[in-house]
């Protein structure tokens, strides 16, 4: 009897301490847990607070003006083509600043209702140089003796034409029915030294 209760006694605090680290573990685990998930919480309950927008520029994307593309040029300003008027402006990314940078490009030949469509409509760099797509110049419903394409921007009213895409989509129609024989070119991107430019009224990319 004596033996058994000197073994139960010598077991009593090795049963103590053993409860005592699994209560602790469990209370440190439930601690952790709860860090995890009040933030997760918190973030889901309370609206995302992300970036805020500034305007920067005004006056450009109107009936008048009609802007449509635009790029991040080599020196970090914004280049925004402005259809109506046949040219390009550039924006300071800091200030709003607009300076033209290039003009005397065809300007749109078509408005309906107010809004102008085609002429310079976008515009991208290759090795610090700018190329502006124009459309929508040359079509045999709309005579006139510009050309729709490529543009490259030789000079602030310079200007030479390095791809005839009206002349192209008129000798290789697509099987896709369409209106406007030289097509609607929209988007300008610059692609393995070349260009990729997509034509919504054709349903094609080039």
């Amino acid at each position: 009897m004596k033996k058994q209760n000197i073994l139960a006694l010598a077991l009593k605090p090795a049963m103590r301490v053993t409860k005592s680290v699994g209560i602790g573990t469990v209370l440190l685990l439930a601690a952790a847990l709860i860090a995890i998930i009040a933030p997760s919480a918190a973030s889901a309950s309370s609206p995302c607070q992300g970036p805020t927008a500034t305007r920067l520029v005004t006056g450009l994307d109107t009936g008048v003006e009609s802007a449509k593309g635009s790029t991040v040029g080599p020196d970090g300003a914004l280049y925004v083509t402005e259809g109506a008027l046949g040219r390009i402006s550039r924006v300071d990314p800091l200030t709003g600043e607009v300076t033209t940078f290039a003009s005397g490009l065809p300007p749109a030949i078509i408005s309906i209702g107010g809004a102008t469509i085609g002429g310079v409509i976008d515009v991208a760099f290759i090795d610090n140089i700018a190329y502006a797509l124009v459309t929508l110049v040359s079509d045999p419903l709309f005579p006139s003796s510009d050309v729709d394409g490529i543009y490259r921007v030789d000079g602030p009213a310079s200007f030479t034409v390095v791809a005839n895409i009206g002349a192209f989509n008129l000798a290789n129609p697509p099987p896709t029915p369409f209106v406007v024989a030289t097509g609607l070119q929209y988007a300008l991107q610059a692609y393995r030294g070349g260009f990729l430019v997509t034509d919504g009224h054709l349903n094609r990319v080039l």
